[in-house]
C-alpha cells in the first residue's frame, strides 16, 4: 500500500480531493483536503445529461491543479472516481480521455450502488459501532442509501434525485412545492421497505451543513461535526423552514453562502426521506465516498472493515506522537487495576474504565510538542484528532483527563464549557486521580511488578523496587475520598 494516496471524487456539484498518509499498517491521517465547486453537472439536466463546455472547463482546471498538489506532496497512488454527472453524461468519455492524456489521471465512473457502498464503508469504519441504520448521501445529481443491519451493509440503492438536478428542473423553473414533492415521492417509492430505520447516518454536504447549523444554534461545545447526533423531530421545523424559504432568507437562518443554491433542495430530499422512514435521530458522518474508496483499497483483504478492537484515531495519534508507548501501556494496566481495586470507594460504572484506559495511552502525547504545558498540548491533540471510533462524550472526557489529571481536583468552573457532554464531577475527579496515581507509580519509568489491594480504608501498593519518586509524587495528589495509601 502506498505511503501517500490521493482520492479524488468528481460529483455533480463539487470535485474534492483527500490525501491520506499512512503511519503504520492500517493507521493513517489526512494531510490535505482540497475542494472546488466546479458544478460539472450545471446545465446538463436540461439537455439530456450532456455536460456543458463551461462546466467541463472548470472541472478540467480543478483537476489540473489537483495534479500539481499530488505531485508536490509526492503521492504514490491516485484513485479518481466520478459519480452521477459523468455517469449520466453521453459525452463523458471525451472528458475522461482528455484528463487521462493531459493530466495522467485515470477517472473511473462508479455506479450508484457502488457509491452508496463506499459511503457506508467510510461511515461504519469511522463512527462508533452501529448496529442498525440507513446511510443517506445527498449529492448534486443523485442520492445514495445503504442499509445497515447487525453492523453490516446488507443492501444499497441509488436514486436519481439530487440538489443540482432538483434546482435546475424544478426550483429554477419556479415549480410548486407540490410538484417537487410529487417528483420526489415517485423516486422514493423505489426504496425497498427494508431500508426503513429509526437511525439515519448523514453523509454529504447538505446533511453536514445542517448539522453545523444546529451545532451553532445550540452553542455546541465541540466544533467537530463528525459524530454529532440530534433528534430529527426536534429540528423538523428548522428543516421545513429551510425548504420553504427564498434564497435570500437562507442567510438569516445561518446557511453558509456557498450553500445558498443547494440547501433548500438538499433539505427537501432529506425531509421526504426521514418522513418515509419515520426516522428518529441522525448521526453525522464526516466520512463518505472518498474515505470509503480509500478504505476499500486499504482493507481489501479484511472485508473492508477494521478489526473491532482497532481504533484508527488512537493508533494514528500514537504512531505520530507517542514517545513512551511501553510506559503508557504499563500506566494503562495499572490505572485499570486501580479502578477495579478501588471500586468499593468510587462505585463508578465499569464502562468508564474504557475512557480511563484511552486517556492513559494518550496522556504523554503532548510531550512531542514540548515538555512544558504538555498536558494542554495533549488536550488539543485529542479534541481535534480523536474523532474516529469515539463518541463526542468519550472524546471530551478523555481530553479532560489528559489535561487535568496531575496534582489537583478538577473544579466545576473548568468543566463548564463542556458540561452537557461530561459525566458527574465526582466521576471525572476519580478518573483523573486514578490516572495520576498510576503515572506516579511509574514515575521512574521502571515498569516494575506491582500488586494492589484495598482493605480497612487503605490502598496497599506492593512493589519490587523502592518507588522513592512515586512516594514523593503521591503525597502531592489530592484524593477524591478519605483513605490511606501505603507502599511496601
Amino acid at each position: 500500500m502506498a505511503k501517500r494516496t490521493a482520492i479524488i471524487d468528481i460529483g455533480s456539484n463539487s470535485a474534492r480531493m483527500a490525501i491520506f498518509e499512512k503511519s503504520s499498517r492500517f493507521a493513517f491521517h489526512l494531510i490535505n483536503e482540497t475542494k472546488s465547486r466546479v458544478r460539472i453537472g450545471e446545465g446538463a439536466y436540461n439537455y439530456g445529461g450532456i455536460l456543458q463546455e463551461p462546466a467541463l472547463k472548470r472541472a478540467f482546471s480543478a483537476l489540473e491543479e489537483f495534479s500539481y498538489i499530488i505531485h508536490s506532496l509526492k503521492c504514490q497512488k491516485t484513485i479518481c472516481i466520478a459519480t452521477s454527472a459523468l455517469r449520466d453524461a453521453p459525452n463523458a468519455s471525451a472528458f475522461i480521455a482528455k484528463v487521462k492524456d493531459e493530466l495522467n489521471i485515470h477517472i473511473k465512473i462508479i455506479q450508484g450502488r457502488q457509491e452508496a457502498y463506499y459511503g457506508a464503508v467510510g461511515s461504519l469504519n469511522y463512527l462508533m459501532p452501529i448496529d442498525d441504520a440507513v446511510t443517506i448521501d445527498i449529492g448534486g445529481g443523485s442520492t445514495e442509501l445503504a442499509r445497515i443491519e447487525h453492523g453490516k451493509i446488507v443492501d444499497t440503492i441509488s436514486l436519481n434525485i439530487g440538489t443540482v438536478r432538483l434546482k435546475e428542473l424544478y426550483f429554477d423553473k419556479r415549480k410548486s412545492l407540490e410538484d417537487i414533492r410529487l417528483f420526489l415521492d415517485k423516486e422514493i417509492q423505489n426504496i425497498p421497505e427494508n431500508f426503513a430505520s429509526s437511525t439515519i447516518i448523514g453523509i454529504g454536504g447538505t446533511l453536514r451543513s445542517l448539522s453545523k447549523m444546529i451545532m451553532e444554534k445550540i452553542n455546541y461545545p465541540i466544533k467537530t461535526v463528525h459524530g454529532f447526533e440530534y433528534s430529527i423531530e426536534e429540528y423538523h421545523a428548522l428543516v421545513n423552514t429551510i425548504v420553504t424559504s427564498d434564497v435570500l432568507d437562507l442567510k438569516n437562518l445561518g446557511v453558509r453562502k456557498d450553500r445558498y443554491d443547494t440547501m433548500r433542495e438538499g433539505c427537501f430530499i432529506f425531509q421526504e426521506l426521514y418522513q418515509r422512514f419515520d426516522a428518529k435521530r441522525l448521526i453525522t458522518s464526516g466520512a463518505g465516498v472518498r474515505e470509503g474508496a480509500y478504505l476499500c483499497d486499504l482493507l481489501r483483504s479484511c472485508h473492508h472493515r477494521f478489526s473491532p478492537n482497532f481504533k484508527l484515531s488512537l493508533r494514528s495519534l500514537k504512531d505520530r506522537f507517542s514517545i513512551y508507548e511501553k510506559d503508557d501501556l504499563y500506566v494503562k494496566r495499572i490505572a485499570t487495576q486501580l479502578f477495579d481495586v478501588l471500586k468499593p470507594l468510587h462505585n463508578i460504572d465499569s464502562s468508564y474504565k474504557f475512557e480511563l484506559s484511552i486517556a492513559s495511552e494518550l496522556s504523554n502525547i503532548g510531550l512531542k510538542l514540548g515538555f512544558y504545558q504538555s498536558n494542554l498540548h495533549g488536550f488539543y491533540f485529542v479534541i481535534n484528532n480523536l474523532n474516529y471510533g469515539f463518541s463526542h462524550k468519550q472524546k471530551i472526557l478523555i481530553a479532560m483527563l489528559i489535561k487535568y489529571h496531575t496534582k489537583k481536583i478538577i473544579s466545576p468552573e473548568e468543566m463548564d464549557a463542556y458540561k452537557t457532554l461530561l459525566p458527574d464531577m465526582t466521576i471525572i475527579n476519580w478518573l483523573g486521580f486514578l490516572l495520576a496515581l498510576a503515572k506516579a507509580i511509574n514515575r521512574d519509568l521502571g515498569k516494575g511488578n506491582i500488586a494492589l489491594s484495598y482493605e480497612n480504608h487503605t490502598l496497599c501498593i506492593t512493589a519490587d523496587t523502592n518507588l522513592f519518586l512515586a512516594k514523593e509524587m503521591i503525597k502531592q495528589l489530592l484524593k477524591p475520598a478519605s483513605f490511606a495509601i501505603i507502599i511496601k
